[in-house]
């Protein structure tokens, strides 16, 4: 890797999880996050860490690509971890979903609460934990059809 780019990082490691941090970077662009996949991937398949971490001190915004990033990995058997997140990180959905607070105070990735769940049923632990438990019958109704097809909450088909 080019020790350039390597000066904007920070590595450590207690042995068996290497944890790694971006400067003071608040919010990360596509060449931040392909300056993290790299570097993650040697830490993983150059020198074998099976225990990953980001630390997320300094970080607002992270773009949608990271979680399936660390979502890749985790599927392949990394343990995955994230630390100090920001409040608003960890009020995005994927984090709110996926991620669980651990004893030594990191947060860990599993997808237990709902592997091997239909979509049916992934929409139902979507509004059981992530929504208002009061809503009437028209918003319920709303809420599963955006899940379910996309669409906008007005009616039309969301771009994307």
């Amino acid at each position: 890797m080019n020790p350039k780019k390597r000066q904007r990082l920070k590595i450590h490691s207690d042995g068996t999880t290497a944890v790694v941090a971006l400067d003071h970077i608040e919010i990360w662009d596509g060449a931040d996050l392909a300056l993290l996949r790299e570097v993650l991937s040697e830490l993983i398949a150059e020198d074998g860490y099976r225990s990953i971490g980001v630390d997320l001190a300094s970080v607002k915004y992270i773009p949608s690509g990271f979680f399936g990033m660390l979502f890749e990995w985790y599927d392949s058997g990394v343990n995955i971890q994230l630390h100090s997140p920001q409040p608003n990180v960890e009020q995005m959905l994927w984090f709110r979903m996926f991620f669980s607070l651990c004893p030594e105070g990191h947060f860990e990735l599993s997808d237990e609460a709902v592997r091997d769940h239909t979509p049916n049923q992934q929409v139902e632990y979507h509004k059981r934990e992530f929504m208002p438990e009061q809503l009437d019958e028209v918003e319920e109704e709303e809420i599963v059809d955006t899940v379910r097809y996309g669409m906008s909450t007005s009616g039309g088909q969301d771009a994307g």
